[in-house]
């Protein structure tokens, strides 16, 4: 089977590059990718040179020239992503189009293949978050044929939705696959603060990233979580956040922190690098997904802020603080302390990249598929 995978940034591309590989390497099927999106941003890191160390093929680049500083810009990025999907896959028509999660360039993807005949698998259907990525992920999962569920949860919430339970497949989340510690916290960790030059109590890895409806108060609420951590005096790596409205404005006070040996901003981590550094903090801070699913598979504690991953499954590891004050992030630190976590985590075994393959196997791509019809 030909396939086409599209990524548009460092968060999808880390979580399926072990899937990824795993497919290249099969017999029946090749892998292309389609790089689009922050990848083709100079200033959100090399991300997309990533891609290309990865050894995978690389079959088009879609570029996108706008940085999503406000909700019109990101409608007419996604414009041009759908334009360019579509011009590309007129040409160039794989078997199945293969997508993640619930961007901007997932949705565009899916509304290109489905109006071109294509059949379309979606990963980490089904879940709930806060924010208008729940309604993007909903809308991407009414155009796909096929849904790779990371949970039970969500493969439930897949039927309810209408979707049909002989499409749905429990995939576990990709992110899981290889997500072993780099080794112990207490050998890891000095290396993670010679690295990044942190010298506090504790090291925190902070990631916040914009949410749309809430753009305006992007400045606001990262101010009052990194002056709570310097309450504390915890030295943070920051990584910076995603194109959404309201990232530009995060990442000009992100700019301005001078805190030699306390604070420490980068712009991007390799996935090596990434799972290095939660293997080496004390814990993860902020509102992505990596804390809601990736970081029990460390043990490492979780402290959720905002609304973004609103009623997202949630492993025994994390804390959450809704509504983004400094008495109540300083409450969640002082509440979570020096709390030790399980390794278990609801969103499967880490076996996603051999399953992949077999769910791949067999997936029935008759052409009636491409007409669906709502089962519930």
């Amino acid at each position: 089977m030909n396939i086409h995978y599209v990524t548009g940034s460092r968060a999808d591309f880390g979580l399926m590059s072990a899937c990824l590989t795993s497919i290249q390497c099969s017999s029946s099927h090749n892998i292309g990718l389609v790089v689009t999106g922050q990848h083709t941003i100079a200033e959100y890191g090399s991300t997309e040179q990533d891609v290309y160390n990865s050894g995978l093929s690389i079959v088009a680049r879609i570029p996108v020239f706008l940085q999503g500083k406000s909700g019109l810009e990101m409608a007419k990025a996604f414009s041009t992503q759908l334009s360019g999907f579509l011009d590309f896959w007129t040409v160039s028509r794989p078997d199945l189009i293969l997508v993640l999660g619930d961007r901007g360039e997932m949705l565009a993807a899916s509304i290109a293949g489905v109006h071109l005949g294509i059949h379309i698998a979606h990963i980490h259907g089904g879940e709930l978050s806060g924010t208008l990525d729940e309604s993007f992920r909903h809308a991407i999962s009414k155009l796909v044929h096929f849904h790779f569920a990371a949970s039970e949860d969500s493969a439930n919430r897949l039927k309810k939705l209408g979707e049909n339970p002989k499409n749905i497949y429990i995939l576990g989340a990709p992110g899981l696959v290889g997500l072993m510690p780099s080794g112990p916290r207490e050998l890891v960790s000095p290396k993670i603060r010679a690295n990044y030059k942190l010298y506090g109590n504790k090291v925190a890895l902070l990631i916040f990233h914009p949410v749309v409806q809430e753009s305006h108060l992007g400045q606001t609420h990262i101010k009052t979580i990194v002056e709570s951590l310097l309450e504390r005096k915890i030295s943070t790596l920051i990584l910076r956040p995603n194109s959404d409205a309201g990232g530009c404005e995060i990442s000009h006070y992100l700019d301005q922190l001078n805190y030699p040996g306390l604070v420490t901003v980068i712009s991007h981590l390799a996935r090596s690098e990434f799972i290095e550094c939660l293997s080496g903090v004390d814990f993860i801070i902020g509102n992505s997904s990596s804390g809601i699913i990736e970081s029990a598979s460390l043990g490492l504690p979780c402290i959720n802020l905002g609304s973004r991953q609103s009623n997202r499954l949630r492993n025994s590891n994390t804390i959450d603080c809704e509504e983004i004050t400094k008495s109540n992030v300083l409450k969640a630190i002082d509440d979570m302390g020096d709390a030790k976590c399980d390794f278990s985590n609801s969103y499967g075994d880490g076996k996603a990249d051999i399953r992949i393959v077999e769910i791949l196997d067999k997936l029935d791509m008759n052409p009636s598929l491409l007409s669906k019809l709502n089962t519930f």
